[in-house]
């Protein structure tokens, strides 16, 4: 039943689908069943899409966590990358404590396919997703470049009520994971 949660393009083919066969039926029969039957896939298409447009899964929750995180760091808002950080996940907060103020992001963000999976046996639920991700901006100390671009980023995540909050992650540099925050110190991967 995900799968049609959280893909609108696969209600609309088979709402499409649906809908054209009952309609060459009807065109062919022109019975008020025939009529039914097509205003019933027309509007069972509609309804379908109007729920996976306002369900957000647990999965959607996720992902819009990434993106929420990204879209903080491209503002270099550090209040607004905690908000999103795990209360007791202390390392990571005093990660982007010492990492954001040492570089100034100029565009900062991730592709469209995150990967997330979800672990809901655990308690509280947990999610782990996986994304490329780009920063571009400018190492404030040496005034250099900082081109982190088409990079993987895993992340871990805690539901707590009803947020999604980071509680772990890990930077790679070309397939091998590094230090973020010192790599950003030097501006170069340090494993």
């Amino acid at each position: 039943m995900t799968f049609f949660t959280e893909n609108g393009l696969a209600i609309a083919v088979i709402g499409g689908l649906a809908t054209t066969l009952t309609l060459v039926f009807f065109m062919a029969r022109r019975t008020g069943g025939s009529l039914g039957a097509l205003a019933a896939a027309v509007a069972a298409t509609i309804v379908l899409l109007a729920i996976e447009w306002f369900v957000q899964t647990d999965r959607e929750q996720v992902a819009s966590a990434v993106h929420d995180i990204y879209a903080a760091v491209d503002r270099n808002d550090v209040e607004g990358v905690l908000a999103l950080v795990d209360p007791s996940a202390a390392q990571i907060r005093a990660d982007v404590q010492a990492l954001m103020p040492s570089v100034k992001v100029e565009s900062a963000g991730s592709g469209r396919n995150i990967e997330v999976t979800l672990e809901e046996s655990t308690t509280p639920s947990s999610a782990t997703s996986s994304s490329r991700a780009f920063l571009n901006g400018i190492h404030v100390s040496s005034g250099q470049p900082v081109p982190y671009v088409n990079q993987r980023v895993d992340m871990e995540w805690a539901k707590s009520g009803d947020r999604w909050l980071l509680k772990g992650y890990t930077a790679y540099f070309d397939g091998k994971p590094i230090d973020a925050v010192n790599s950003a110190r030097t501006n170069r991967p340090v494993p």
